[in-house]
């Protein structure tokens, strides 16, 4: 179980600022790193670039600091129960790399820290363990793709936000103009944003969830096929059954046939 022994975030120290710790911590100790700075971990001196993460390891000498300015971070000091999971799981030590979309991993902390201060004591330790691992896996999953990793954008947030809200409401008429529109960026750059984020156009994702939808209408419901297009925002029937089939293979009332087993 992990659990939480102090953190902060945006912390903004002035240029003077300078941290060394020559001995280290008994703990481990996350920053996700927001400006430029310089590292000596474990007698290894390094640059960090904006939006890079960190997590260095328990027992070992470090110090950092922004030479040019004001060092901004967020940071958690924090430990495992379970060590040798924790060891083991893919985690990386005492080395940067890059974060594509930083303020997920900043409303993770955020959230954290929120439990270990406010939450009811029933379920705090719990829950701290969950977001805790959810962003150990997010770091994971960051330092395997550090190779690869895009340049931080900051419509990344809003995109995602953008890609939810499409998944739990498909039946709402969404258009790339609307959606440009609301992101207040040109259409063309936003069909290029959406299709390098998430590797699938606007059109044919929204299409996608809207089929996911209809089949599920199909299977859990009475509906006739005809109100079911209706439901997925399709005003065509013929348009609708044209697109089911070419996303399943087979007409709706044949998927509603084989889901019932008739």
């Amino acid at each position: 179980m992990f659990y939480v022994l102090m953190g902060g975030s945006n912390a903004k120290h002035p240029p003077s600022f300078f941290m060394s710790r020559p001995r280290g911590l008994n703990h481990y100790l996350f920053l996700l790193v927001k400006v430029n700075a310089q590292f000596t971990v474990d007698n290894r001196t390094f640059a960090v670039n904006p939006n890079s993460a960190i997590i260095i390891d328990r027992n070992t000498p470090y110090e950092y600091s922004n030479p040019n300015g004001y060092y901004i971070d967020d940071w958690i000091h924090f430990d495992t129960t379970c060590e040798y999971e924790f060891r083991s799981s893919g985690i990386a030590f005492n080395e940067a790399y890059p974060i594509s979309n930083p303020s997920i991993l900043t409303s993770y902390l955020q959230q954290i820290m929120w439990e270990q201060n406010y939450t009811s004591p029933r379920f705090k330790a719990a829950n701290i363990d969950m977001l805790l691992h959810i962003l150990m896996n997010k770091l994971i999953l960051a330092y395997e793709e550090k190779d690869r990793v895009r340049q931080y954008n900051p419509y990344h947030t809003k995109l995602q936000k953008l890609r939810l809200s499409l998944l739990s409401a498909p039946y709402k008429k969404s258009t790339p103009a609307a959606a440009a529109d609301s992101l207040g960026i040109s259409i063309s750059y936003f069909q290029h944003l959406y299709k390098d984020f998430f590797g699938i156009s606007f059109q044919t994702d929204l299409i996608n969830m809207r089929i996911e939808y209809a089949k599920e209408l199909i299977t859990t419901t009475n509906l006739s096929i005809e109100q079911i297009s209706q439901h997925c925002s399709y005003s065509n029937e013929v348009h609708f059954y044209r697109q089911f089939h070419k996303k399943t293979g087979m007409t709706p009332l044949a998927y509603r046939s084989m889901r019932q087993g008739n």
